[in-house]
């Protein structure tokens, strides 16, 4: 099997940071084959301009990041995303992430009535959310907007199959035994990956 970690926070001493290091290990002691994009590192610019979003259209791209971005979903049968939220959401890095290698003809298509056709039908994906707000909050009063707006209506929309969302909160004052039991349930999810 082939992984894929898509990351997207800035700072590496960061407890998002850990999830992402922690399933990169995990993945790589089963034997499987793992590759990590790193969004900030990589000097990912998520801004779309006008000249993106007329190649876009045409189904063109000239960025070589994004270029590289389909190449390494292409290979993967998992892609896992650790997830800082940020007021409620996703960085930016990550949603531009989604904006421009998610693209019409590649990753989905229109049906006649003009609904949308996930294209990337044989992938899958684990989403990692980490965050100090406390998830009944999140749930409840915040509406969970990540579920709504990146796994059901980008992910699933595209045709990836869903198979785990890990909501971790109060990742600020949970304090170092929540962190650690948070990142066992990782290794011990990842080490049951088929």
């Amino acid at each position: 099997m082939n992984y894929l970690v898509v990351s997207s926070h800035p700072y590496e001493g960061s407890f998002n940071a850990a999830v992402a290091k922690t399933v990169v290990e995990t993945v790589s002691k089963n034997g499987h084959s793992v590759e990590c994009i790193d969004l900030v590192k990589d000097g990912f610019n998520p801004l779309m301009t006008g000249q993106d979003l007329l190649q876009w259209r045409k189904g063109q791209i000239d960025d070589p990041l994004v270029l590289k971005y389909k190449a390494a979903i292409d290979k993967a049968d998992i892609v896992v995303f650790p997830i800082p939220l940020w007021w409620a959401s996703m960085p930016a890095a990550l949603k531009g992430f989604c904006d421009k290698v998610f693209q019409l003809g590649w990753a989905y298509s229109y049906g006649p009535n003009g609904t949308m056709i996930g294209l990337l039908k044989n992938k899958k994906a684990v989403v990692i959310t980490t965050m100090q707000t406390p998830n009944d909050y999140y749930n409840n009063q915040l509406q969970n907007p990540i579920t709504g707006s990146f796994i059901k209506d980008t992910l699933q929309t595209c045709g990836f199959e869903v198979l785990k969302h890990f909501q971790i909160d109060q990742i600020a004052t949970g304090g170092r035994a929540h962190a650690e039991e948070k990142l066992n349930e990782i290794r011990d999810y990842c080490f049951h990956f088929k």
